[in-house]
Order: C-alpha cells, then sequence, then structure tokens
C-alpha cells in the first residue's frame, strides 16, 4: 500500500485520524508548522517551502488539512503553491483538499456534487472566503497527472468536546441567541465517521472530484435542533421577516456591500446538502448513529446518559419490558425456578420498569484497588485498572466523593468504604432524568427476545410490544437487562461460550459476631458517616485462598423503636403496649435523629452491632440453564442452580477466623455466633458474577461483540469483598468515551 501525507494533523479535523490509519494498515506521515526536523513518522518545517523540506518523503497520496487562519487569502494560497509544487515535484498522484461546505453560494437552495461554488471569494467572510479562494486555485493551477479531490464536510462535531459557539450561538446576560431562525440549515458530521470516509476515499481507486461529508437529512440539519441538543437550551432565533428586508434596503441605498447582504442572507440559509452520489461512491452513510440500549434499569438509566452527554448528536434508544410503574418478576411475567440452595435473590432482588432494582434497593457504591487481589487475571487487572481511573467522576455524577485511604490491618485484611446512596439517588432513572432527557428515545413495554447476529456483529432485534412481534435495526448495542435475563438472552440467542447454560456465583452470607463495644475497633473506627443524604461506610475486605470476603457491621436490628413502628403501621392488630414500648424509646429516637441531622454519624443503638461476612461462594457454585416452561411472553423461563458446596464452608471458617483474631489482638468485646451459610439475604447481597466473564483482558472483553458491549455484574470474573454494582461502571465510562466510535 502507498504513502499518505496528512498535512496539518494537528488541527481539530485530522485529530484521530492517524489511529483510523493504523488500524485499516495505512502507512503515513504527518506535516505542520515548525523547525525543519523529523521524529519518528512527524516531519515539520517551513510550510510555504515544502519543496525543499528534506526529511519529507515520496507520497501517493496528500490529505490538506492545511489553514493559514492567522492569514488572509494571499497567504493561504502562498501556501497552496508551495503545497502544489511539492506534489509536482515528488509526483504525488492524489490531493485529497479538505474545503468545505461554506464555499457554496448563500442564497443556494439545493447542493449536491455537481453544484458550482461561489465565483467571487469577496462574496464570502472569513474562513469561507479562503477556502472558496483555495479551491478556485487548484482547479486552476493543479499540475498534470495530479488528481484533485475536494472534500466538503458539514460542520464537524465529535464526542467529549463542546463544540464551538462561533457562527451559531451568542450567550449574553443569561440569553441564548441563535444565529438564524428554527428554518436555517447547519448540517452536520461526526469527525469519527467524517475520518472512515477519508479512509474509503485514500483507498478508492476511482476517487470523485467532490465529496459531502454530511448528513443528507433535511430535517435533522438544523443549526436549531443542534444548539439544542449540544447545549441543552432553547434558542432565541432572529427574525428573517424583519432582518432580511432590511438588509437588502440597506444594500440598495449603498450603506451594505454585497458581501455585507449575503452574510445577513447566510443567517438564514435554506440549503439542502444532498450527499447522495458521495454515499455511493464511497460505500458509506452519514447519517446519525442508532444506539440501543437494552434495559433501563440502573446499568441502561446510567449508560443512556452517558451516552446521551458524550453523543448528543445521535438517535439514543431506552428499550424497556416495563414502564413507570414497578413490577416484581411474577408481576412482569418472567419465570425463574431455583433448584438447590434457597437464593431468593433471584426471585426478590429483581424488579422490572423504569429504574429496575435501584428504585427499590439503594446499594453502596464501591469499586475496586490494587489491595483487592493478590493474583488476579489480567481481565481482572484491567478492570481494577479502570475502576481507580473512574472512581472519582462516576461518584461525582451522584454529587459524592470518597477520599479515604484503604488501611492495610493485616497480610489478608485491609479496610475499604464505601458511600450508600440515599433515597433521593437510589433510583437512576429517576436521579438521570432519563424520562426527561430529550435526546433520549423510550421504548416501553417491549420484550427484547432475541438478538440477530451475524458472528460478532448484532444486526437486530427481535422483540415484543404489545403482544406484537417487531424487528429492529440499530448500528450500536447496550445489553443492560440485568445479569440474569441478559444471560438468558444471550443464552437463547446463541451468543454465549457454554451452549445452553451459564455458570454463575454469588455472595454468600453468615451472621458472625456480635460486637458489644461499639464501633472503634482496635485503630479504626467503623461509624457510618452522613454525606449529603447518604451514609460512608466502612467494611473489613480479605482474601482467602483466592475468594474475597467482606465484613461489615449491621447496625441496629435490634432498635426497638423502629422494629415496634414497623409492627403498629403494618400489623393486624393494635396494642397498648406496643404504643407504649413506641413512647417509652421515643428517646432513643431522638438521639438517632440528633447524630444523623447534626454529627453527621449514625446512631448505634446500645453501642452493639453484628459483624456480618458475606463471601465469594466458587465460581462453579452456580449454573443458569432454560427450562421449556414458557413464561408470560411465551420465552423459556430460567432455572437457576446454586449449590452450597463443602469449600464454601470451609473458606467461612477461615474468613471468621481471620475477622476474630483481629478482634481478639484489639480487645474488641464481642458474642460469636453459631455458624450458619445462606444465600437469602437478598437486599444488598444479590450481585451474580462469573457469568459472562471469560476474557483474556479488558480489551478482549469490549471487542467481543463488533457493536454490542454487555453490562452486568455477571461480566466480573470476580465479585471481590465488595458490593460489585458500581465496579462495572467504569467500564461503561471507558467503553463509550474511548473504545465505541
Amino acid at each position: 500500500m502507498k504513502k499518505v501525507l496528512l498535512c496539518g494533523h494537528k488541527s481539530f479535523v485530522a485529530s484521530g485520524m492517524t489511529k483510523t490509519f493504523d488500524r485499516v494498515g495505512i502507512t503515513y506521515d504527518c506535516f505542520s508548522r515548525g523547525e525543519n526536523k523529523r521524529e519518528a513518522y512527524v516531519v515539520t518545517g517551513d510550510v510555504m517551502d515544502m519543496n525543499h523540506n528534506a526529511f519529507l518523503d515520496t507520497y501517493d497520496t496528500v490529505i490538506n488539512f492545511i489553514i493559514i487562519k492567522d492569514g488572509g487569502v494571499e497567504e493561504n494560497l502562498r501556501y497552496i503553491k508551495s503545497l502544489l509544487e511539492f506534489c509536482k515535484e515528488k509526483k504525488v498522484k492524489n490531493l485529497i483538499q479538505i474545503s468545505s461546505i461554506s464555499v457554496y453560494p448563500n442564497e443556494a437552495r439545493y447542493v449536491n456534487e455537481e453544484s458550482e461554488i461561489e465565483k467571487d471569494y469577496r462574496n464570502k467572510g472569513g474562513y469561507a472566503s479562503i477556502k472558496v479562494a483555495v479551491d478556485h486555485y487548484l482547479e486552476e493551477h493543479a499540475p498534470g497527472g495530479l488528481v484533485v479531490s475536494y472534500v466538503r464536510p458539514g460542520y464537524i462535531y465529535t464526542k467529549n468536546r463542546e463544540a464551538s459557539k462561533a457562527g451559531i450561538l451568542v450567550t449574553k446576560f443569561g440569553l441564548n441567541v441563535l444565529l438564524g431562525d428554527k428554518q436555517t440549515t447547519l448540517p452536520l458530521v461526526c469527525r469519527e465517521t467524517l475520518h472512515k470516509g477519508l479512509v474509503k476515499l485514500v483507498l478508492a481507486d476511482n476517487k470523485p472530484k467532490v465529496c459531502l461529508f454530511l448528513n443528507k437529512n433535511e430535517n435533522e440539519g438544523k443549526k436549531y435542533n443542534f444548539v439544542r441538543e449540544e447545549w441543552n437550551v432553547t434558542p432565541w432565533c432572529l427574525p428573517s421577516w424583519l432582518l432580511l428586508p432590511i438588509a437588502k434596503i440597506l444594500k440598495t441605498i449603498g450603506i451594505f456591500k454585497q458581501r455585507h447582504y449575503l452574510k445577513v442572507v447566510g443567517l438564514f440559509k435554506r440549503t439542502w446538502f444532498d450527499s447522495s452520489n458521495t454515499e455511493r461512491a464511497l460505500g458509506i452513510s452519514f447519517k446519525k448513529k442508532e444506539i440501543a440500549v437494552l434495559g433501563a434499569g440502573t446499568y441502561g438509566s446510567y449508560t443512556s446518559d452517558l451516552l446521551a452527554r458524550v453523543y448528543p448528536h445521535e438517535n439514543i434508544t431506552l428499550i424497556d419490558v416495563g414502564d413507570s410503574h414497578l413490577k416484581t418478576e411474577s408481576e412482569i411475567g418472567y419465570i425463574s425456578r431455583v433448584v438447590n440452595a434457597p437464593y431468593e435473590g433471584l426471585q426478590k432482588a429483581r424488579f422490572f420498569g423504569y429504574g429496575g432494582a435501584s428504585a427499590k434497593w439503594g446499594g453502596q457504591l464501591l469499586t475496586f484497588t490494587e489491595n483487592d487481589f493478590a493474583n488476579p487475571t489480567e481481565f481482572m487487572k484491567g478492570i481494577v485498572a479502570l475502576n481507580i481511573k473512574y472512581k472519582d467522576r462516576v461518584l461525582a455524577k451522584f454529587g459524592l466523593e470518597n477520599k479515604t485511604q484503604e488501611v492495610r490491618l493485616e497480610q489478608n485484611l485491609f479496610t475499604k468504604t464505601g458511600i450508600w446512596l440515599s433515597y433521593f439517588h437510589r433510583n437512576l432513572f429517576i436521579h438521570f432524568r432519563i424520562a426527561k432527557n430529550k435526546k433520549i428515545k423510550l421504548l416501553s413495554n417491549s420484550r427484547v427476545i432475541k438478538l440477530l447476529n451475524e458472528g460478532k456483529l448484532i444486526t437486530g432485534i427481535e422483540l415484543i410490544q404489545h403482544g406484537q412481534h417487531n424487528m429492529l435495526s440499530f448500528d450500536q448495542y447496550f445489553l443492560t437487562s440485568g445479569a440474569f435475563e441478559s444471560s438468558r438472552l444471550l443464552v437463547e440467542s446463541g451468543l454465549s461460550k457454554q451452549k445452553g447454560k451459564m455458570t454463575f456465583s454469588d455472595h454468600l452470607s453468615q451472621r458472625a459476631f456480635k460486637v458489644k463495644s461499639g464501633p472503634q475497633m482496635g485503630d479504626q473506627d467503623f461509624t457510618f458517616h452522613v454525606q449529603g443524604a447518604s451514609l460512608v461506610t466502612k467494611r473489613f475486605v480479605g482474601e482467602i485462598d483466592g475468594y474475597s470476603f467482606y465484613s461489615q457491621p449491621i447496625c441496629n436490628e435490634d432498635f426497638p423503636f423502629f422494629r415496634d413502628l414497623k409492627k403498629l403501621l403494618f400489623g393486624h392488630k393494635f396494642r397498648a403496649g406496643l404504643l407504649m414500648n413506641i413512647i417509652k424509646n421515643i428517646p432513643s429516637c431522638i438521639a438517632f435523629a440528633w447524630n444523623m441531622i447534626i454529627l453527621k454519624k449514625m446512631y448505634i443503638y446500645k453501642n452493639e452491632f453484628y459483624l456480618q461476612i458475606d463471601i465469594e461462594a466458587p465460581r462453579e457454585s452456580g449454573k443458569m440453564s432454560l427450562n421449556n416452561e414458557k413464561d408470560a411472553f411465551g420465552e423459556r423461563s430460567v432455572d437457576v442452580d446454586l449449590t452450597i458446596m463443602p469449600k464454601t464452608g470451609e473458606l467461612f471458617t477461615k474468613a471468621r477466623a481471620c475477622v476474630k483474631s483481629y478482634l481478639d489482638k484489639n480487645g474488641v468485646v464481642y458474642e460469636e455466633l453459631p455458624f450458619s451459610t445462606s444465600a437469602e439475604k437478598y437486599e444488598d447481597v444479590y450481585h451474580p458474577f462469573g457469568m459472562f466473564c471469560d476474557f483474556n483482558s479488558v480489551e478482549d472483553y469490549f471487542q467481543c461483540f463488533e457493536n454490542m458491549l454487555v453490562i452486568n455484574t455477571g461480566v466480573l470474573p470476580r465479585a471481590g469483598g465488595i458490593n460489585s454494582t458500581c465496579a462495572v461502571l467504569p467500564l461503561v465510562e471507558e467503553y463509550v468515551n474511548n473504545v465505541m466510535e
């Protein structure tokens, strides 16, 4: 393959182009202004004397992004003359000039690749005048043997970068004024899509003379729509009915020259730019990317909000089996059967509708650090690294921060703090205001029943909407339907690595100790503290024989005020003694409120609490498979087999001994409780892991499908000593921000 020279690779438009070339195997050099030298593939020098730069090689194609912004038309023509001399001397075959749609007349109503550009650059202003002059110069002075292709992109945007308001929006004194009206056209193109188009143009044997790189959808390409999507504001529009007649009068009486009049006309441009020929010639589409998020629970809500921020100009559809009325598994019509040990989390902790389980259970925000695993796999190392990278960003989305350092207590025991989400933040669908986000289309009461694929490419989904079977297709998918429903869907679609089933595991729980000497244990204070309306928690975390465990205080379970109040409110009989007990314990309730509201810390009744131990069960403990019994949607139900293995008991014994050793060494007064193992405490323990997780690295996980990311706790090979929901969010951040195109 022949070599390409990128002129102006540091420009906004060219940024990232080299990575695109690397992916497809195109060799290249880059050139920009600076002292004459070469560093690897980057050459710098005098742009006005390219022909005499000894560091430049021979190239088949030159792509020119350079515009001398601090120079006028004459300065830019000097550069183009230098570029043409270089192309002639080096016998370059193809020159791809990055032009602009601003070269077309402002009054044009329809433009395609064959339309003529503005004849007189003086009828344009600034940037546009330079582009017009350069294009005409290239047409007149290109040397023989050089094929010039003009790429005329629309307004270029990219993810994670706020667009410039210049020429689009004026913001002053709290007012947002659109430089145009609701019908002013502004065709768009995503920078990453533009780069793909340039690759196709470089590789094309017969290069079109003119390419329009832009979304040809006439309704979407409006300046007004762009402003609302980009800055989330509803701008005031200029009155075309007033300004156009005034401009015409001023031109007639000689106050405005032609270029002044055309600038006003340009504010109300009605041009439809048709890129059909370019799309056909290069086999590409410049339409908006269609993104589907399958499930509006914890991860679906978080992902949709992130996508709307990073990709404000793409179409995002959030699909959910439910609606605004939260339903249990049986209410929504799903069926699951527990085969062995009790695993009530599957049936009692799954909720369907907007927000999913996050609408019911608060949960804690905890992430992994380098302390969590002694011998992590490469995949787990990558997950830990992303947890460290994105922890602060994730917490900030809830208005929280956690700067508390973990403390190593013993070789296999350390402390970790987390944040228990408040009632006001726990439903992520509500917290992120998904229903009010105009960038997200919500498709309710729609159950996805199959993923359609061609190899690693997801080509569409089959879903049931109000009893009707439909097929939909998108460019990008996020599977966020919960660990078991997502796994059921992968198995049903033949996309699981294990045919017809998936292994899994979860934390198993054991109430181990009753501490009677308060939350100060050794030099560590385990008192929970208030941050806003949330609780900052603290726990022991350890690892035994390659399996993680954690132990955290369970406070106020024996608090009689709350226990009796619950009986009074929800019991079937009124008893005077119950009411007297509530009155008698009001002082304790006042103390509780004083601690929480004034002292900003958790009140602990009688200074006593339980220590619960939760441990990772071996991954081979669980298996999920499909049953031929059909649910309310006519789909196969789920069988879950979770076995409490003898090995699990051994791990609990060692974990108890580890915590007990610390308590004894530090003089903690406690009562050791009877040994029992349970999978029934589903409110804060139900975090299945080890389901869809057999990856060699994070990159392998991201590339499992060409255009779909599976998001749930089941993608974690280890749950560690944490409630693992938050540990998956950094994977979403990395994929959306840096992997997805």
